[in-house]
């Protein structure tokens, strides 16, 4: 009954809620990077590359608890989380608000072998991403520009058995940058061992790459790969894009941004967290004059060549039920109650 009843509201109802409550947040712990990544604009980064600060840190999450807290994706737009020495421990303190209910990051695995398994496994974290390659160290520098294929599929395969010891605390998924063809690469011992461990559901693979606003071309990449299409601006000037109305990210220097896809240079800044609270940063006038540009046909210029760009209208269509249950986080305190039965099971309305 209630699914029905959400179907038949107007789109613009939703993109109301939006506008009065983020429904998604993220923190850039830190936006340094280990590797060097033929298909990712970090080695043209020209802003300052740093850690996040704890009184920072400590700010964005006692802003996101009065909000109501929710998920935290600790994925920068570049850089990995494990660089951030301190990344157990920060995850330790956000875990440790009850209205923060899950944590996740994406790694290149470079670095997990930092961390003790058991710390990783059990300080809260509830999903680590991994992106890499299987095959060759020769392909895998291709890809990441570095040569630690060895010490990742040691990494990996780690964390994966200690997980599974454990029963399971945190699912792992990989995702696997590739360019062969499909039996090539899953006929490989490596793949193999990693299906066993973390399941073939929970592993899936990219060929096409966004440009990075033309930072990217096809010869970077590793042969085989392409570049993914882009939508052609007039498209885009009809509806802005659905991270307008979404996100929250907060930067490793403080500053708010309302994207996470490709924004290099944090060129869509909606605030700052040591000068608001996320919520007045949410409503502020710098996101309003974002959406309002846009629907004038004045995108930021990130945003024109971006691949990842999903109308409003389209996001709202297929997440009516997580807007609403997202909105009534943030404004009434007992509604996590209501989230957790209304993603469990539409049968109970």
């Amino acid at each position: 009954m209630v699914a029905r009843a959400l179907s038949v509201l107007p789109n613009g109802f939703y993109r109301r809620l939006m506008e009065h409550r983020f429904i998604n947040f993220g923190v850039e712990t830190t936006n340094i990077c280990n590797a060097d990544c033929s298909f990712c604009a970090y080695r043209h980064m020209e802003r300052p590359k740093t850690v996040m600060k704890w009184p920072v840190y400590e700010k964005a999450i006692a802003s996101f608890v009065e909000n109501g807290g929710g998920s935290i994706n600790f994925t920068p737009t570049v850089g990995d989380p494990l660089v951030d020495k301190h990344i157990i421990k920060k995850i330790r303190h956000a875990r440790s608000h009850p209205s923060i209910t899950s944590v996740m990051l994406y790694t290149n695995a470079i670095l997990l072998n930092r961390f003790p398994a058991d710390d990783v496994l059990t300080c809260g974290l509830t999903r680590l991403a991994i992106s890499t390659y299987v095959g060759t160290r020769e392909g895998y520098k291709r890809y990441y520009g570095r040569d630690k294929y060895d010490r990742v599929l040691a990494n990996i395969e780690a964390i994966a058995k200690r997980n599974r010891e454990l029963g399971s605390p945190i699912l792992i998924t990989l995702h696997l940058r590739v360019s062969a063809e499909e039996g090539e690469w899953k006929s490989t011992d490596e793949y193999k061992r990693f299906e066993t461990l973390v399941g073939a559901a929970n592993i899936s693979f990219l060929e096409s790459y966004d440009a990075w606003s033309g930072r990217i071309e096809l010869g970077d990449l590793p042969a085989g790969c392409e570049l993914a299409d882009n939508l052609p601006v007039e498209e885009k000037k009809k509806s802005p894009c659905f991270e307008l109305y979404r996100r929250v990210h907060v930067l490793a220097d403080g500053n708010v941004g309302a994207c996470i896809c490709v924004d290099l240079e944090s060129e869509i800044k909606i605030g700052n967290i040591n000068e608001q609270p996320l919520q007045e940063i949410w409503q502020g006038a710098k996101i309003k004059q974002y959406r309002s540009e846009w629907l004038k046909g004045n995108l930021p210029e990130v945003c024109k060549t971006c691949t990842r760009y999903t109308p409003v209208e389209q996001f709202i269509t297929e997440n009516r039920k997580r807007i609403v249950v997202d909105y009534l986080r943030r404004v009434i305190p007992w509604a996590f109650a209501l989230r957790r039965r209304m993603l469990t099971s539409d049968a109970d309305f």
